[in-house]
């Protein structure tokens, strides 16, 4: 041990002062998105995966545990399987069938957020939850098992120690992969690289499971590079297996990832007539897959009719062209590379042909090709299929379907440098400068995403008014979720989805009784409209605006007074 930490002492404090850097953010990081709050309540709410508006939670329990949830496994799998097709098998109660908005008070919406005593370790109820989602279930597994050290605790750190093992696990595997490309010099580089990035300090703060996603992403990379190594041969075969089971019960993406790889070095090797190592090859592969899908069986609905699947495919509002900019603007802005890239493209094209000129260009081995095709063709392909099947991109929030790559976009780029310069010196002192200039020019001049730093106004402002009723008006069933903590302050909360005849419910007992209550209003509404739909159905006359937000909030807060 003494022996490893002395011959790794640099690399070990370049991944400390990483991780300083990461709670340097998250503690910068005030709000969420819709999706990092569902990942805690799919996660810890045995009642549903998301918090609805009307007096729900103990009529779906009735649904769910005396009708769905019982028997054996078997018997609950199938349950669940026709609950899915046909929810309506199982009779609804009253309140789940009329869905009428109620109050639901601050204990109900910590409820959704935090584990509570009777819940710890049901991971049946974490199962349900993702099996009426789109995604597989292991990463909320673990956020679910990290809660339970938090008991009835909402906190943003719950998942930011998911995310930060795993980027921790990250930049070792960085370390590995260069180890098996006989590039040690590259490895502290690589890891400034990728680690002080933009890119990888949002994937830290999302939180949601693509850190956990890249990471394994990365992991498969090494096994592959290993393979090529080893004359093709896969000497840790459980661990290679139980790689592609995790990287597949975290997110399906992760399968574009090593399908590509796969059919990339399937070609090779059958080119080659390497029938026998193709074989070895192939048999991970599909024992890997019929674990995951005995596991969790609903993955291919998920995966072949969803919309966020192969289904999704013709379902965009942005042509195929426009996609492939978005995300090439994503990669130039997660890496910094705003304003320098020029620069360093034009001095590394001067250093190349002078090279050339020079005929000092060290000679790439075939190994040295076969490796850079496996790390470098499945970044552009992948690249090329997320652009036809990912969702609502044009938002800054979806560079998430590529956040796996970055790590390997870091390691390309290295890689390919150390082409051009024969000498290990050379290349280290010219990637870490590279490195350390593009970091210091993100760090300076750019904000990583997710943070939600005016949120903290918003929750300043439910805590001064803790006491008061709250009435919060959108327009969908799931954004809501980004206000989870406003409704786990204010006394008791009425979310209105914008129906007109939701706003009879403000002339109640409740808000009868009361002398004021605080409206949040969201933006991209007519708020005119719906501030007068208030006041008349309410019975209160006067308003006062508290807050207005136009960034990453988009809402305004009112002070409804008689």
């Amino acid at each position: 041990m003494k022996k490893y930490l002395k011959e790794n002492k640099f690399i070990i404090l370049t991944i400390i002062i990483l991780c300083g850097l990461m709670f340097f953010f998250i503690n910068q990081k005030q709000g969420f998105h819709e999706d990092e709050i569902f990942s805690y309540g799919s996660s810890n709410y045995k009642y549903d995966n998301v918090f609805r508006w009307f007096g729900y939670a103990e009529a779906n329990q009735d649904v769910l545990y005396s009708q769905v949830l019982k028997g054996n496994f078997i018997d609950r799998i199938n349950n669940i399987i026709k609950y899915i097709k046909d929810p309506n098998q199982f009779p609804k109660d009253e309140v789940l069938a009329q869905e009428i908005p109620t109050f639901r008070t601050k204990e109900d919406a910590l409820e959704y957020l935090a584990i509570q005593k009777e819940d710890i370790f049901n991971y049946f109820s974490v199962y349900y939850n993702q099996s009426r989602d789109v995604h597989p279930p292991l990463f909320y597994f673990l956020v679910h098992f990290t809660s339970t050290f938090f008991y009835n605790q909402f906190s943003k750190y719950i998942i930011f120690i998911i995310n930060l093992i795993f980027f921790i696990g990250t930049l070792f595997t960085i370390k590995k992969i260069m180890d098996q490309l006989n590039h040690k010099e590259l490895t502290i580089p690589t890891m400034i690289l990728y680690g002080a990035s933009m890119g990888a300090i949002s994937t830290v703060m999302f939180q949601r499971m693509y850190m956990m996603l890249t990471f394994f992403s990365i992991l498969y990379l090494y096994y592959i590079i290993k393979f090529i190594k080893d004359d093709f041969k896969i000497k840790d075969n459980f661990f290679f297996i139980l790689t592609i089971i995790c990287g597949f019960l975290t997110q399906y993406y992760f399968c574009i990832y090593v399908i590509l790889i796969f059919l990339i070095l399937s070609l090779y090797l059958l080119f080659k007539k390497h029938f026998k190592k193709w074989f070895d090859f192939f048999k991970p592969h599909v024992l890997s897959a019929i674990i995951g899908i005995i596991f969790y069986p609903f993955c291919i609905g998920d995966i072949f009719f969803s919309y966020r699947g192969i289904g999704s495919i013709d379902n965009k509002t942005n042509t195929f062209l426009e996609n492939l900019q978005y995300y090439g603007k994503q990669i130039i802005n997660l890496f910094s590379l705003q304003n320098i890239i020029i620069i360093l493209i034009l001095a590394l094209l001067i250093t190349l042909i002078y090279k050339i000129i020079k005929k000092q260009l060290p000679k790439i081995q075939k190994q040295d090709k076969l490796n850079l095709i496996v790390i470098i063709l499945p970044i552009i392909f992948f690249i090329v299929i997320v652009s036809k099947i990912a969702p609502f991109l044009g938002e800054n929030y979806t560079s998430r379907y590529i956040m796996l790559l970055f790590p390997i976009i870091a390691i390309a780029t290295f890689y390919t440098l150390s082409f051009i310069f024969s000498n290990k010196k050379t290349i280290f002192i010219v990637t870490l400068t590279i490195s350390i200039l593009l970091s210091c020019n993100g760090l300076f001049n750019n904000t990583p995403i997710y943070l939600y730093k005016d949120y903290s106004q918003v929750m300043d402002l439910a805590q001064e008014n803790k006491d008061k009723y709250f009435v919060y008006v959108f327009d969908n069933y799931f954004t809501h979720l980004n206000s989870m903590p406003e409704f786990a302050t204010y006394k008791a909360s009425l979310i209105l989805n914008k129906n007109i005849h939701d706003f009879n419910l403000l002339d109640n007992e409740i808000l009868n009784n009361e002398n004021e209550f605080i409206l949040c209003i969201k933006n991209w509404l007519n708020k005119e409209e719906i501030l007068n739909l208030v006041l008349e159905n309410s019975g209160y006359t006067n308003y006062e605006i508290l807050l207005e937000l136009n960034s990453d909030v988009e809402s305004t807060y009112y002070k409804i007074t008689k």
